[in-house]
């Protein structure tokens, strides 16, 4: 089994065509069984930075079945802020290009993608006491991960079983900030699922960690010209067999996407049925 991910186009200011192009065509040359894409598809949640976003997804939909989740660009947080407003408009823009479903699951043979939505702009969620961290800081509840839980674990015997949230759920090497509110409450819960990848974005580096010695987290770099400390642009690619997967790192280079040196692999969790 295949799956690409990537995340972070930020169309928009930050937006740069090569990159995207080059992920396209690697999409487009080689096989893939599913694509990731982990929120950020705007900059400033505009209508015409979701409507070339619109275009770039049906492109990958083109090659394969693609799960997506919004991001914190995404999220126009200033028709909720503090916990006040009308929450169903953060979201709206999102749902109207890209999907409408925030939270969705989609499954092909083979593989089950599950979606959480961490981006709550300013809203209790995910707010901390540091400004800082207000619009971009995500959250997930117990709900939504008692939710991921059930439905990962409903996925059929023998599936590749992959979670996709924006935020990082491992600490930044670079950054040294976690993407989620709670973040050990979220691994706790994230070691404890029938998953075997998680798929997230958010903080601009590629990483490639092990949660609770057998969950592997894919955070994917940014398509776009915000690469931390001036690294090239990165997606990743994950790759499973009957009993172990491996996800690496895939490096810009002279127009293409090639892979690098960032990979980890580990045995695929046993199947709860």
């Amino acid at each position: 089994m295949r799956v690409l991910h990537v995340s972070d186009i930020h169309c928009g200011r930050p937006f740069v065509q090569a990159h995207v192009d080059a992920a396209l065509a690697l999409a487009r040359r080689e096989r893939w069984h599913a694509i990731v894409m982990s929120g950020d598809f705007s900059q400033r949640a505009r209508v015409h930075e979701f409507e070339r976003a619109r275009e770039l997804v049906d492109a990958f939909r083109a090659v394969a079945p693609v799960i997506t989740v919004p991001g914190n660009h995404d999220a126009a947080w200033w028709h909720a802020p503090f916990g006040y407003g009308d929450f169903s408009r953060v979201h709206e823009r999102y749902r109207r290009f890209i999907c409408e479903d925030t939270a969705p699951t989609v499954r092909v043979p083979g593989v089950t993608l599950v979606g959480l939505n961490s981006a709550w702009g300013t809203n209790p969620e995910s707010l901390t006491w540091y400004p800082r961290d207000w619009r971009v800081k995500g959250g997930l509840t117990d709900t939504q991960l008692r939710d991921a839980h059930e439905r990962l674990a409903g996925a059929p015997a023998g599936d590749l079983r992959i979670l996709v949230v924006h935020h990082n759920v491992v600490r930044g090497r670079l950054s040294n900030r976690w993407g989620l509110k709670e973040p050990w409450r979220v691994l706790d819960a994230i070691a404890a699922m029938p998953v075997d990848v998680v798929c997230t974005g958010h903080d601009h580096e590629e990483q490639v960690q092990l949660v609770g010695g057998r969950v592997l987290v894919s955070a994917a770099n940014t398509l776009s010209n915000r690469m931390r400390g001036h690294r090239p642009s990165a997606l990743n690619v994950i790759e499973a067999g009957p009993t172990d997967v491996r996800v690496q790192a895939w490096t810009y280079a002279a127009g293409l996407f090639v892979p690098g040196p960032v990979a980890g692999r580990v045995a695929r969790a046993a199947s709860p049925h």
